[in-house]
């Protein structure tokens, strides 16, 4: 589900703290993405699934940039993209990385 690899690659070229930074960033644009295309999946664009892929490249996440690689494709031949099957990978894997994200502030 996640290249260690690669994230840890991430985090070691950045630093701890930015990746933390880079790594929340990355997780707010790809659900708010996700937001927007499971309430209007008539309007999903390859575009939309390459963004989706290439934020989840960079942070590792191998299963989701797989996902979104055939959804992808998916839209070019005119297919409907499995949008479930990608929020779900997605939260698993922000659940399998989350000690590594900041945590909300309890305010």
């Amino acid at each position: 589900m996640i290249d260690w690899t690669r994230l840890n690659a991430l985090k070691a070229d950045i630093g701890a703290v930015d990746f933390a930074d880079v790594a929340q960033l990355f997780v707010s644009e790809i659900d708010a993405t996700l937001t927007r295309l499971a309430d209007a999946p008539d309007r999903a664009t390859p575009a939309d699934f390459h963004f989706l892929r290439g934020s989840a490249a960079n942070l590792g996440f191998e299963a989701l940039s797989q996902l979104c690689s055939t959804a992808e494709e998916a839209c070019k031949t005119g297919a409907t993209p499995d949008i479930a099957a990608i929020a779900q990978v997605f939260h698993a894997s922000v659940a399998v990385i989350a000690s590594d994200l900041p945590k909300p502030d309890a305010a």
